[in-house]
Formats: C-alpha cells, sequence, structure tokens
C-alpha cells in the first residue's frame, strides 16, 4: 500500500467567513494535522482568486504550485494525498 505523502508544499486556502465550502475543508485541514495559511479572500484576496483559478468562487486550496477548487474535489486530494 502506498504511503501517505508527507506535506512539504506549503498549504494556503483562500476562504470566507460566510463560506459553508470553506469551513468543510478547514475541517478537513484540521482532521489531517495539516498546517495551512488561511488568506480571507472577501478582506484581500478576491484579486488573487480570481488570478490564480479563473473564477470568482472559493474555497481554492494550493499546495505549492498546484491550485484546487471545488471543496469535494479539495477534500477528495487530501485525503487520497495526506490521510494514513
Amino acid at each position: 500500500m502506498a504511503q501517505p505523502q508527507t506535506q512539504e508544499a506549503p498549504i494556503k486556502l483562500y476562504t470566507g467567513d460566510y463560506c459553508p465550502y470553506c469551513r468543510r475543508v478547514k475541517k478537513e485541514l484540521d482532521r489531517l494535522n495539516l498546517p495551512y495559511e488561511e488568506i480571507h479572500a472577501d478582506a484581500d484576496g478576491r484579486e488573487e482568486v480570481t488570478r490564480l483559478s479563473g473564477q470568482r468562487a472559493i474555497p481554492i486550496l494550493t499546495i505549492g504550485e498546484e491550485v484546487l477548487v471545488d471543496s469535494t474535489h479539495i477534500i477528495r486530494e487530501l485525503r487520497k494525498r495526506f490521510a494514513a
């Protein structure tokens, strides 16, 4: 069985206060005990969100240079890469 990937690349979560999908991703990051930087897209990161993904929707998660969108896809990828 493949070993879980170790978390080396920095993780950033572009999130918003009123976003239930963002909360789901945050809970999964915490559950997997992964360190991440939270960037509040509502306040200061909306242009960055658009630049990264070509859309204004959040959450967006970056792992190093890789950009992941859609909470269901993000959670699936986190589990695939980091779950024991």
